[in-house]
């Protein structure tokens, strides 16, 4: 059996609406996906906490690129310099402290006790 669709309607049948379509794509119309691509600059910090911390940082690398100009006498044979670490023969020199490997553990405990300063 063949059934085949009524093809000679009218387009003006009284059970169909008609509507207009308006082209959303067009060029007209269209609008950018993206927005324009703004600059972005970063902005200087000031403050008092900013000026402090510029301060502080001075401070230590002028103590950090110093130190190694420093002397101190310590006798005939030993070196001169005020803070040295020396690895060959194990030692640990500060201004007048000598720090040996076997004093170690007085230089963990101060360190602990730097670390319970820090945070307490």
């Amino acid at each position: 059996m063949n059934i085949h669709a009524d093809q000679t309607r009218s387009p003006d049948a009284p059970e169909v609406e008609r509507h207009e379509a308006e082209a959303v794509m067009s060029a007209k119309i269209r609008k950018p996906l993206y927005e324009a691509r703004k600059k972005i600059f970063p902005k200087r910090a000031e403050g008092a906490f900013r000026r402090f911390k510029w301060i502080i940082m001075a401070i230590t690398l002028g103590i950090y690129y110093l130190t190694p100009w420093l002397r101190w006498d310590r006798g005939e044979f030993a070196p001169d310099q005020a803070v040295l670490i020396d690895i060959a023969h194990r030692r640990f020199y500060f201004f007048f402290i000598e720090i040996w490997p076997q004093e170690f553990f007085f230089v963990a405990g101060l360190l602990v006790m730097a670390g319970f300063g820090l945070f307490l």
